[in-house]
C-alpha cells in the first residue's frame, strides 16, 4: 500500500491509502485490481503477481470498487450472507409484512393459466400412470417372417465377407506376380 499522505479530492480529508476513509473516494491506483484469491491490490494484468491467479475478467478494478461504495464489501474470511438466516424459533414468530409492495412477476403462460388453488380441490386418490415409452419391453417369441429376414441378412453378409477375402487374395497374387 502507498505511504504517501494525500488529500481526498471529494471531502478534503488527509489519507494515505487507495481509498478515502471518510467518503470512500478512490485516491490512487486507478489501474490496479483486487485479486480474488489473495486479496492483494496488484497491477492490472493477465495474472496476479502475488499468487498467480488469472485475473482476466475476474479481477476487480479499484475504479469499480470506488463506484460500488458501501454496497460492496470484500472480506478475507468465510463468506457471510447478506441477510442473516433467522433461527428456527424466529421463523414461527415472523408474520407477512403487508407494507412491502412486491413487483409483478413475469410468470410463464402455463402457470398463469392454472386455476386458483382455492377453487380446485386435490383428487381424493391419485393413480399411477406409466407412459408407453417407459414401459419395460416384454419378451415375445420371434415370428417366422423375422426369422427368415435374419437368415437372409446373415447369408448376404457371409457372401460379402467371402467376396472381400477373394479380392484380398487376388490383390496379393497380383502384387507377387
Amino acid at each position: 500500500m502507498e505511504d504517501q499522505i494525500r488529500y481526498c479530492p471529494e471531502c478534503g480529508s488527509q489519507e494515505s491509502g487507495y481509498f478515502c476513509r471518510n467518503c470512500g473516494a478512490l485516491l490512487s491506483g486507478e489501474d490496479n485490481v483486487l485479486c480474488p484469491r489473495c486479496h492483494h491490490i496488484v497491477p492490472d494484468g493477465k495474472f496476479c503477481n502475488q499468487c498467480g491467479q488469472g485475473l482476466s475478467g475476474i479481477g476487480l478494478h479499484l475504479r469499480q470498487l470506488a463506484l460500488a461504495g458501501d454496497t460492496f464489501w470484500v472480506a478475507s474470511g468465510a463468506p457471510t450472507p447478506a441477510v442473516p438466516t433467522p433461527a428456527l424459533a424466529e421463523t414461527a414468530v415472523l408474520a407477512p409484512d403487508e407494507s412491502v409492495v412486491l413487483a409483478q412477476a413475469d410468470l410463464p403462460d402455463w402457470l398463469r393459466e392454472l386455476p386458483a388453488a382455492s377453487s380446485v380441490a386435490a383428487p381424493a386418490r391419485s393413480e399411477e400412470h406409466i407412459y408407453p415409452a417407459l414401459k419395460p419391453i416384454e419378451s415375445q417369441p420371434v415370428q417366422q417372417s423375422q426369422r427368415s429376414f435374419l437368415v437372409a441378412v446373415l447369408i448376404l453378409m457371409s457372401f460379402m465377407l467371402l467376396g472381400i477375402v477373394i479380392m484380398a487374395v487376388l490383390v496379393a497374387l497380383r502384387s507377387q506376380g
